[in-house]
């Protein structure tokens, strides 16, 4: 068991947090998970008490029917995505990814073609893209939940708002929420052709599970060019310079 009294989360130490995580590793007693997240992972920022929770929560979801893996799994997803080592490793559980990983997989084939809801869907898909160590494109969907991603131009290096919702998808240097007149850039989907073995799995879940995300895939895989400097580049490009 972790000393969590030397551990921090969000409101400093973590005994608070830590008896919430016995108490889920026990079986005894609702979790609030909103409330764990809140200690855990607030505002995408991860602690040392975080890393420790890893395995609490790969236990509860291996314990959960597939509906009930959902909280643990994109909790523990969060985590890795935005924990500042890479590889993330927890001492005494070498395959605490591989673990989790197939967790998630094995999560999405038995509920993606159940009545899941599309901010579920890409949650776990974001889970499973962490736990593999693909932590770009696990953020970056993110940004499809919200419609709006973040980029750099790989020429001029200005911070780009990369707007995806497919009725309007384009992309600006400048502020554009609120009316103002901004210069932007139109998206160009992209042909579907996959550049690494995540944007393969990415294509191949949504021809599988969910047709209406292909579009939006396409919009990620595709090109557009800098407002500030007209330099054509590709999204995924962009998107990686974040990182």
């Amino acid at each position: 068991m972790p000393d969590w009294n030397a551990l921090d989360d969000a409101y400093g130490s973590a005994d608070t947090v830590g008896a919430m995580l016995e108490e889920l590793d026990a079986g005894s007693g609702e979790v609030d998970w909103e409330v764990l997240w809140s200690h855990l992972c607030h505002q995408s920022t991860v602690y040392s008490a975080s890393l420790q929770a890893l395995p609490y929560l790969l236990r509860a979801a291996l314990k959960a029917v597939p509906a009930r893996r959902i909280e643990p799994l994109v909790l523990a997803g969060a985590i890795v995505s935005h924990a500042d080592g890479v590889p993330v490793q927890v001492p005494g559980h070498p395959q605490l990814l591989s673990l989790l990983q197939d967790c998630t997989a094995q999560t999405l084939r038995e509920l993606a073609r159940d009545d899941l809801s599309e901010a579920s869907f890409l949650h776990l898909l974001q889970a499973r893209l962490a736990f593999g160590g693909e932590r770009v494109w696990s953020r970056a969907l993110a940004g499809v939940l919200e419609g709006e991603l973040s980029g750099v131009c790989p020429a001029c290096q200005v911070d780009l708002y990369i707007v995806i919702d497919p009725p309007q998808a384009f992309v600006t240097h400048q502020e554009w929420i609120g009316g103002g007149a901004v210069r932007t850039a139109a998206i160009e989907a992209g042909a579907g052709d996959p550049a690494s073995e995540s944007e393969r799995w990415l294509l191949e879940m949504a021809r599988a599970h969910r047709a209406g995300f292909i579009a939006t895939l396409a919009l990620l895989l595709g090109t557009s060019r800098c407002t500030r400097c007209e330099t054509a580049f590709e999204l995924r490009e962009a998107v990686r310079l974040t990182d």
